[in-house]
């Protein structure tokens, strides 16, 4: 290849570069140009890139041609120097027998043969060099004849990790109960009866003058029409047996017994507690709320729990 082909190529092969270089930074300024401006410039430098890809593509066979030459210059060289190698060994090996005895004659000969060889080997370093240069141009021309790789394909977006399953959460516990309140503490006095109701509630309802049958019955009563208005009269007397009855209880509240007819009046209060009773009920006191309850009970009436036995 001629010198100023050489040349020529090496200069295309600046502008592509240039070029390429233009068109990158270009992209980088595509939003702070207006839209036009910039598809202007970027076909301008496009054009100039494409006319240089063109030029190089001409020039392709041609950088071959070159490079199969020097390949063949080379080859040759090389089995010139291998047979002046073979040569000057040869002389050598003559002048050792004693064939070259005039020193100058052999001197000569020698100097001849061992710069045939340097030069040979400078010619055969140059023509490698030749080759080694010839084939990256040959390189670049090829890949600018090539199309550019396509843009890769967007990444994927990575999945998005899977989260564990979150531990099944156990079921609060239900609320406790509230606890029962306190029972209240039970009256002294209740469950307990005094004397005169005890001696009411023993006493049948004939020995207070009411009938049977209105004391029983649930039938409920008509209305009593109003009496005849008569003139007040004398008090009519106590019912014989109630005022005695009063009358022993007011003396039993009072500590009657002393005096005249005391005796009698023990004997009477004697037969009457025998007769209804020692005037205190026989009641069981729970252990647990001190309630009074009923002797017949066998579980306290106020807090359900078990009553001691009498």
């Amino acid at each position: 290849m001629p010198d100023d082909v050489s040349r020529e190529v090496d200069q295309l092969l600046k502008d592509r570069e240039k070029y390429q270089h233009w068109l990158s930074r270009l992209e980088a300024e595509k939003g702070k140009a207006p839209e036009r401006a910039y598809d202007r410039v970027r076909g301008d430098y496009q054009k100039r890139l494409d006319e240089v890809t063109s030029k190089l593509r001409e020039h392709s066979e041609a950088v071959q041609d070159k490079l199969r030459s020097v390949e063949q210059t080379v080859a040759r060289i090389e089995a010139e120097r291998a047979a002046g190698a073979e040569e000057l060994e040869e002389a050598r090996l003559r002048r050792s027998v004693g064939e070259f005895r005039d020193e100058n004659e052999w001197s000569q000969l020698e100097d001849r043969l061992v710069a045939s060889l340097q030069q040979m080997d400078s010619q055969l370093k140059r023509a490698q060099g030749e080759i080694g240069r010839l084939g990256e141009i040959l390189a670049l021309v090829q890949r600018a004849e090539r199309p550019g790789p396509p843009p890769p394909p967007p990444a994927e977006p990575a999945p998005a990790p899977v989260q564990p399953a979150p531990p099944p959460q156990r079921a609060a516990p239900p609320p406790a109960a509230a606890p029962p309140p306190a029972p209240e503490p039970a009256d002294d006095d209740e469950g307990f009866l005094s004397l005169e109701e005890l001696v009411l509630e023993d006493r049948a309802p004939e020995e207070f003058g009411i009938p049977p049958e209105s004391a029983t019955s649930s039938e409920p009563m008509a209305p009593m029409e109003p009496a005849a208005t008569e003139p007040p009269s004398e008090l009519a007397p106590a019912e014989p047996g109630v005022g005695d009855e009063l009358a022993f209880l007011e003396s039993l509240s009072l500590g009657g017994g002393g005096g005249e007819g005391g005796g009698e009046a023990d004997s009477d209060s004697f037969s009457f507690l025998e007769q209804h009773g020692s005037g205190t009920p026989q009641t069981i006191i729970c252990p647990h709320c001190s309630a009074a309850n009923d002797p017949a009970e066998w579980y306290c009436t106020e807090c359900g729990e078990e009553l001691p036995a009498e």
